[in-house]
Protein backbone atom coordinates (compact mmCIF):
# COMPACT_ATOMS: atom_id res chain seq x y z
CA UNK A 1 0.00 0.00 0.00
CA UNK A 2 2.67 2.18 0.61
CA UNK A 3 2.08 6.36 1.45
CA UNK A 4 -0.72 7.50 -0.84
CA UNK A 5 -1.21 11.02 -1.25
CA UNK A 6 -4.56 12.02 -2.06
CA UNK A 7 -4.54 15.81 -3.78
CA UNK A 8 -7.71 17.42 -3.02
CA UNK A 9 -10.02 18.84 -5.22
CA UNK A 10 -9.42 22.51 -6.13
CA UNK A 11 -12.49 24.43 -5.31
CA UNK A 12 -13.54 26.64 -8.41
CA UNK A 13 -11.57 24.52 -11.23
CA UNK A 14 -12.49 21.27 -12.77
CA UNK A 15 -9.24 19.74 -10.89
CA UNK A 16 -10.64 16.65 -9.65
CA UNK A 17 -9.41 14.43 -6.23
CA UNK A 18 -6.03 12.69 -7.60
CA UNK A 19 -3.98 10.41 -5.62
CA UNK A 20 -0.57 8.91 -6.00
CA UNK A 21 1.15 6.41 -4.16
CA UNK A 22 4.78 7.24 -2.92
CA UNK A 23 7.52 4.80 -1.85
CA UNK A 24 6.07 2.02 -2.85
CA UNK A 25 7.91 -1.28 -0.96
CA UNK A 26 10.03 0.68 1.16
CA UNK A 27 7.17 1.37 4.08
CA UNK A 28 8.76 -1.11 6.53
CA UNK A 29 6.70 0.51 9.79
CA UNK A 30 4.28 2.76 10.78
CA UNK A 31 4.57 4.25 14.18
CA UNK A 32 1.49 5.97 16.08
CA UNK A 33 2.70 8.55 18.79
CA UNK A 34 1.47 11.37 21.10
CA UNK A 35 2.99 14.73 20.23
CA UNK A 36 2.47 18.13 21.34
CA UNK A 37 1.72 20.43 18.17
CA UNK A 38 0.88 23.79 17.32
CA UNK A 39 -2.73 23.76 15.99
CA UNK A 40 -2.57 27.78 14.96
CA UNK A 41 -4.03 27.77 11.29
CA UNK A 42 -1.76 31.00 10.38
CA UNK A 43 1.15 30.48 12.72
CA UNK A 44 0.72 33.80 14.62
CA UNK A 45 -0.23 32.41 17.77
CA UNK A 46 0.17 29.69 19.66
CA UNK A 47 -2.31 26.79 20.36
CA UNK A 48 -0.21 23.45 21.42
CA UNK A 49 -2.14 20.47 21.95
CA UNK A 50 -1.81 16.61 22.60
CA UNK A 51 -1.95 15.54 19.08
CA UNK A 52 -2.10 12.24 18.15
CA UNK A 53 0.55 11.74 15.39
CA UNK A 54 1.42 8.92 12.32
CA UNK A 55 4.89 8.59 11.44
CA UNK A 56 6.12 6.35 8.33
CA UNK A 57 9.49 4.75 8.36
CA UNK A 58 10.77 4.63 4.65
CA UNK A 59 14.13 3.00 3.16
CA UNK A 60 15.98 5.80 1.67
CA UNK A 61 18.24 3.50 0.33
CA UNK A 62 22.05 2.69 0.19
CA UNK A 63 23.39 6.91 -0.94
CA UNK A 64 21.16 10.02 0.57
CA UNK A 65 21.09 12.32 3.28
CA UNK A 66 20.77 10.43 6.76
CA UNK A 67 16.74 11.08 8.24
CA UNK A 68 16.25 13.72 4.97
CA UNK A 69 13.57 12.46 2.41
CA UNK A 70 11.02 14.81 1.10
CA UNK A 71 7.72 13.06 -0.62
CA UNK A 72 9.24 13.12 -4.13
CA UNK A 73 11.69 10.79 -3.11
CA UNK A 74 14.64 12.95 -2.39
CA UNK A 75 16.65 14.91 0.10
CA UNK A 76 15.68 18.71 0.20
CA UNK A 77 17.29 21.17 -2.35
CA UNK A 78 19.28 22.72 0.28
CA UNK A 79 20.60 19.10 1.42
CA UNK A 80 21.51 18.34 -1.88
CA UNK A 81 25.64 18.71 -1.51
CA UNK A 82 25.17 16.67 1.60
CA UNK A 83 24.12 13.42 -0.11
CA UNK A 84 27.14 10.35 0.87
CA UNK A 85 27.04 6.70 0.86
CA UNK A 86 24.95 5.68 4.03
CA UNK A 87 25.62 3.50 6.66
CA UNK A 88 22.61 0.54 7.05
CA UNK A 89 21.18 2.51 10.35
CA UNK A 90 21.11 6.06 7.96
CA UNK A 91 19.11 4.29 5.19
CA UNK A 92 16.07 5.05 6.90
CA UNK A 93 13.62 8.31 7.57
CA UNK A 94 10.66 9.18 8.98
CA UNK A 95 7.79 10.82 6.75
CA UNK A 96 4.76 12.95 9.12
CA UNK A 97 1.88 11.86 7.95
CA UNK A 98 -0.18 13.14 10.55
CA UNK A 99 -2.06 15.79 7.84
CA UNK A 100 -2.60 18.35 10.51
CA UNK A 101 -2.89 21.23 7.90
CA UNK A 102 -4.31 19.11 5.04
CA UNK A 103 -6.14 21.91 3.60
CA UNK A 104 -3.53 24.78 3.51
CA UNK A 105 -1.10 21.93 2.08
CA UNK A 106 -4.10 20.88 -0.53
CA UNK A 107 -3.28 17.24 0.42
CA UNK A 108 -3.35 14.65 2.56
CA UNK A 109 -1.26 11.41 3.25
CA UNK A 110 -2.43 8.09 4.37
CA UNK A 111 0.21 4.94 5.49
CA UNK A 112 0.35 1.84 5.61
CA UNK A 113 3.13 -0.61 5.88
CA UNK A 114 4.32 -2.59 2.40
CA UNK A 115 3.98 -6.45 2.69
CA UNK A 116 6.78 -8.34 2.98
CA UNK A 117 6.37 -9.23 -0.57
CA UNK A 118 6.44 -5.69 -1.87
CA UNK A 119 9.49 -4.82 0.25
CA UNK A 120 11.46 -7.96 -1.15
CA UNK A 121 10.31 -7.03 -4.30
CA UNK A 122 11.20 -2.95 -4.14
CA UNK A 123 14.26 -2.98 -1.84
CA UNK A 124 15.04 -6.95 -0.91
CA UNK A 125 17.23 -8.67 1.61
CA UNK A 126 19.53 -5.17 1.70
CA UNK A 127 16.65 -2.81 2.83
CA UNK A 128 15.90 -5.66 5.34
CA UNK A 129 19.05 -6.77 7.05
CA UNK A 130 19.46 -2.81 7.36
CA UNK A 131 16.41 -2.31 9.17
CA UNK A 132 17.54 -5.15 11.35
CA UNK A 133 20.81 -2.78 12.10
CA UNK A 134 18.75 0.44 12.42
CA UNK A 135 16.63 -1.40 15.39
CA UNK A 136 19.95 -1.80 16.65
CA UNK A 137 21.27 1.55 16.50
CA UNK A 138 17.88 2.58 17.55
CA UNK A 139 17.78 0.90 20.47
CA UNK A 140 21.45 1.85 21.52
CA UNK A 141 20.12 5.48 21.23
CA UNK A 142 17.47 4.67 23.72
CA UNK A 143 19.78 3.32 26.37
CA UNK A 144 21.99 6.44 25.85
CA UNK A 145 19.12 8.86 26.35
CA UNK A 146 18.01 7.24 28.92
CA UNK A 147 21.56 7.24 30.73
CA UNK A 148 21.37 11.16 29.89
CA UNK A 149 18.38 12.02 31.51
CA UNK A 150 19.30 9.60 34.51
CA UNK A 151 22.61 11.54 34.89
CA UNK A 152 20.78 14.44 34.21
CA UNK A 153 18.33 14.31 37.32
CA UNK A 154 20.67 12.84 39.37
CA UNK A 155 22.74 16.07 38.58
CA UNK A 156 19.80 18.63 39.36
CA UNK A 157 18.90 16.59 42.38
CA UNK A 158 22.75 16.83 43.78
CA UNK A 159 22.25 20.36 42.98
CA UNK A 160 19.23 21.26 44.55
CA UNK A 161 20.58 19.33 47.95
CA UNK A 162 23.84 21.71 47.33
CA UNK A 163 21.66 24.86 46.73
CA UNK A 164 19.76 23.44 50.11
CA UNK A 165 22.76 23.30 52.00
CA UNK A 166 24.01 26.29 51.27
CA UNK A 167 20.94 28.41 51.95
CA UNK A 168 20.96 26.46 55.62
CA UNK A 169 24.32 27.45 56.36
CA UNK A 170 23.68 31.12 55.16
CA UNK A 171 20.48 31.01 57.27
CA UNK A 172 22.40 29.38 60.37
CA UNK A 173 25.24 32.23 59.96
CA UNK A 174 22.06 34.27 59.46
CA UNK A 175 20.84 33.71 62.58
CA UNK A 176 23.92 33.96 65.21
CA UNK A 177 24.29 37.22 63.39
CA UNK A 178 21.31 37.83 64.50
CA UNK A 179 21.25 36.93 68.04
CA UNK A 180 24.77 38.27 68.87
CA UNK A 181 22.97 41.67 67.77
CA UNK A 182 20.05 41.34 69.85
CA UNK A 183 22.28 41.01 72.90
CA UNK A 184 23.64 44.39 72.75
CA UNK A 185 19.76 45.22 73.47
CA UNK A 186 20.81 45.03 77.35
CA UNK A 187 23.14 48.00 77.28
CA UNK A 188 20.35 50.43 76.26
CA UNK A 189 18.65 52.09 78.93
CA UNK A 190 14.77 51.69 78.84
CA UNK A 191 12.42 53.75 76.30
CA UNK A 192 12.03 57.32 77.78
CA UNK A 193 15.29 57.45 79.42
CA UNK A 194 17.11 60.61 79.06
CA UNK A 195 20.43 59.50 77.67
CA UNK A 196 23.70 61.72 76.39
CA UNK A 197 25.55 59.61 73.94
CA UNK A 198 28.79 61.92 71.63
CA UNK A 199 27.36 64.95 73.17
CA UNK A 200 23.99 64.38 72.04
CA UNK A 201 20.95 64.27 74.51
CA UNK A 202 17.58 62.92 73.96
CA UNK A 203 15.57 60.62 75.66
CA UNK A 204 15.03 56.68 74.44
CA UNK A 205 11.90 56.29 72.49
CA UNK A 206 12.61 53.28 70.31
CA UNK A 207 15.03 50.07 70.43
CA UNK A 208 15.63 47.27 68.43
CA UNK A 209 17.61 44.78 66.02
CA UNK A 210 17.47 45.12 62.75
CA UNK A 211 19.39 44.39 59.60
CA UNK A 212 20.70 46.88 56.85
CA UNK A 213 22.44 45.63 54.03
CA UNK A 214 22.98 42.64 54.96
CA UNK A 215 24.29 43.09 58.79
CA UNK A 216 22.38 42.88 61.52
CA UNK A 217 22.52 45.06 64.23
CA UNK A 218 21.14 46.58 67.34
CA UNK A 219 20.50 50.34 67.45
CA UNK A 220 18.50 52.97 69.83
CA UNK A 221 16.44 55.77 68.66
CA UNK A 222 17.05 59.14 70.29
CA UNK A 223 15.11 62.48 70.24
CA UNK A 224 16.08 65.74 71.89
CA UNK A 225 13.70 68.76 72.87
CA UNK A 226 13.55 70.06 69.06
CA UNK A 227 12.60 66.64 67.82
CA UNK A 228 16.08 65.93 66.35
CA UNK A 229 16.18 61.96 66.15
CA UNK A 230 19.71 60.58 66.05
CA UNK A 231 20.15 55.98 65.82
CA UNK A 232 22.76 54.87 67.84
CA UNK A 233 24.45 51.64 68.08
CA UNK A 234 24.02 49.34 71.25
CA UNK A 235 27.56 49.37 71.60
CA UNK A 236 27.82 52.89 72.14
CA UNK A 237 26.14 53.33 75.27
Amino acid sequence: MAIVKTNCAQYGTNNPETTERLFVGRVVRIEQVTETRNWSDTLDYTDMRYTPCTYALVWIGTRGVPNALTLEGKPPSWRLDDVRDLLPHEQFAQIDCTNLFCDRYGYYLTAEEDSLGDQLLWGGPEMLDALALYDVHQAQLAVEAEEKRVAAEAARKAALVLEAEKAAKKAAKDDAARIEAEKLIARIPPKGTTVTVDGFTGKVFWTGTTKYRGKWSSRAGIKDSKGTVQWVPADRF
